[in-house]
């Protein structure tokens, strides 16, 4: 009689062999990243069909992302070059689809300053930014590039890739100044929307929503300062004053820019009232609210005047500005928000709910400006992106 260990060692091994191949087939390149063709995607960008490769470069996962940022910067320089007779076409088309890539990928959380030895947003957008010179003199399709690349950063408010420092130069400072808004610069250096990105980035050390104190009708408030700043406050605050002001100083130089002069009126009127200085921002947000066509922004500086007459304890004045936002476009959140809690504060509860109520049921998923305010020109960057398909399209 055989043994039953010998009689099930065939089916084992069977079964031992089977494993191996199952788990050699499991480590087959199917299973690895998928290599794309970036020339495929580059031509498809090149003939208008920006959906596809849109769509195509979304559905990548990390790893094939990677390869295929690696693959463009790498051999983008053929594909630009295979056809000599339409160079110029092809170069903007490369350019432009680099931009949309991490536009996309950036959705997805994956822009990164650095990614070890590989080649990350920042590198992405200045190689583009380098075969953009290869085109002769700047035109209206680079200055509308340059702007979404603006947006985009902004988006991800990686302000030091536009420029570096960001701080007020001083007697002693040796620091070269460099930055992607500088390339910017040197080509289109009268352009609106490059100073006033500089200006933006500059100002970013100070675009961030402190806590407030209670507003208190007829007394001024006051930024909550942690528990650690009195101990360094002398000092701290001597340096943040110099900073504010260098700041204001980059926004105040384009207030009478005719393109871009009441948005940079605006944000100086936000470091304003950042710094305390309530009746300045007041006053410079009526002027930009009364000089931009942008409903947007509009509604920021109704919005960031009513915040300033809050904390300067006028709290009549901050209903009626609230209100203005309002006006301007009703039911927004955030100064639905605001208004209700002031009707709240001197009792009139009910109005104050009913506020709220409405703005929720007439904007249940709204994009309030004031929310993407930190976010520079973020907000228009699928504008923007549409303009520069067409500078692309033939």
């Amino acid at each position: 009689m055989r043994n039953v260990g010998q009689a099930t060692r065939p089916a084992a091994k069977a079964v031992a062999i089977l494993a191996t191949v199952l788990a050699i087939c499991a480590w087959t390149p199917a299973a690895q990243p998928k290599r794309l063709d970036v020339n495929t995607l580059l031509d498809r960008y090149a003939r208008g069909d920006y959906d596809a490769a849109w769509k195509t470069v979304g559905e990548l996962t990390k790893p094939e992302a990677r390869a295929l940022r690696s693959s463009l910067v790498s051999t983008g320089h053929s594909w630009v070059h295979a056809a000599p007779e339409d160079l110029s076409h092809r170069i903007l088309a490369a350019a432009a689809f680099a931009l949309e890539f991490e536009a996309v990928r950036a959705e997805k959380g994956e822009w990164s300053t650095f990614d070890g030895d590989q080649c990350a947003g920042r590198c992405a957008i200045e190689w583009a930014c380098t075969i953009l010179r290869a085109r002769g003199d700047a035109d209206e399709a680079e200055r509308r590039w340059h702007r979404a690349t603006f947006a985009l950063v902004g988006g991800v408010r990686d302000w030091s890739f536009l420029l570096t420092p960001l701080t007020a130069p001083t007697p002693r400072s040796r620091v070269t100044v460099t930055g992607h808004v500088l390339h910017a610069l040197s080509r289109l250096p009268d352009d609106p929307h490059a100073r006033l990105a500089r200006a933006i980035a500059i100002a970013s050390r100070h675009l961030v929503t402190d806590e407030m104190d209670a507003p208190r009708p007829g007394g001024r408030t006051h930024t909550a300062m942690p528990a650690f700043m009195p101990v360094a406050a002398p000092v701290l605050a001597s340096r943040v004053q110099v900073q504010f002001e260098y700041a204001k100083q980059q926004l105040a130089e384009l207030v009478g820019d005719p393109v871009v002069g009441p948005e940079a009126r605006m944000r100086l009127g936000y470091l304003h009232w950042r710094s305390g200085q309530y009746e300045e921002a007041i006053a410079a947000e009526g002027v930009a609210a009364e000089t931009t066509p942008d409903v947007n922004l509009r509604y920021i500086a109704h919005f960031v005047a009513a915040q300033a007459a809050q904390a300067a304890g006028d709290l009549t004045a901050a209903e009626e500005l609230y209100s203005k936002a309002l006006e301007t476009r009703p039911y927004s959140q955030s100064a639905t928000i605001g208004l209700a809690a002031l009707l709240f504060l001197r009792g009139d509860a009910g109005p104050a709910y009913d506020a709220i109520e409405r703005s929720r049921v007439e904007r249940p998923k709204d994009d309030d400006p004031w929310r993407l305010f930190l976010y520079g020109d973020y907000p228009r960057l699928p504008d923007v992106i549409g303009q520069l398909r067409k500078s692309v399209t033939r």
